[in-house]
């Protein structure tokens, strides 16, 4: 008897799927730990009793930046899950190294937190702002690399492939985000004000990316796969 060399490769046959579905639920979890912890950052402002209108609005006020930095930061998140939603739709086989950068890309989004309260209190500062930024460009290297490396017929992690106009739709989705933001940290020196609208760039390129490919490929046949079709026991 051959014995295997990994042993992931020993795991039963059977259970491949149900692996593949423990990856993906633990993925959804860290993500929506991530995303909730976002708010959580976010504390009530202090109301006395006899504190008037203007008080409490001034309060409310105060936590303006706190709260772009939620919206700005649910948003980069909910790209990030679309994007490895979007992956792990194809993925039908697993591997170690799979499974190990898809736990460094976790690892980035459960970063995001961190960074953006410490962007947020400190908004005006030029360190917090290149930290959250180079959280997210880390994420976004870990996002990419992580598509090309479920995409790569070398690594047999799928048997359905996209269509050459999704593959490079995909791929320069996920390039775009850490590299508007890494513009944001080197355009920082010169217009700092400035500088903290770069992610605004993020959803115009990726719709401009998306019209590019569809037209380049719109003559493009639309790719064939097959169907598995289960067994049926006799009745």
């Amino acid at each position: 008897m051959v014995q295997k060399e990994h042993f992931l490769e020993q795991h039963d046959p059977e259970r491949k799927d149900f692996q593949i579905d423990r990856i993906i639920l633990f993925s959804d979890a860290v993500f929506a730990i991530a995303i909730t912890l976002l708010i959580i950052e976010i504390k009530v402002p202090e109301i006395h009793e006899h504190s008037s209108n203007a008080a409490i609005l001034q309060g409310l006020y105060n936590l303006t930046p706190k709260f772009i930095g939620f919206i700005i930061s649910f948003f980069v998140i909910a790209v990030f899950w679309r994007s490895h939603h979007r992956v792990f739709g194809f993925v039908n086989q697993y591997s170690e190294k799979l499974i190990w950068l898809n736990i460094f890309f976790l690892f980035s989004i459960v970063l995001m937190p961190f960074s953006s309260a410490y962007y947020s209190e400190y908004s005006g500062l030029n360190i917090p702002y290149y930290f959250y930024n180079c959280n997210i460009i880390l994420t976004g290297i870990f996002n990419y690399r992580l598509i090309s490396v479920v995409f790569n017929p070398k690594n047999k992690l799928i048997t359905h492939y996209p269509s050459q106009q999704y593959l490079h739709t995909f791929k320069t989705r996920a390039i775009i985000t850490p590299l508007v933001f890494l513009a944001g940290i080197i355009a920082c020196p010169f217009w700092p004000l400035l500088s903290r609208f770069a992610f605004m760039f993020t959803w115009p390129s990726f719709f401009i990316a998306e019209r590019y490919f569809k037209y380049k490929y719109r003559n493009e046949p639309m790719p064939t796969h097959t169907t598995k079709h289960k067994k049926t026991l006799p009745k």
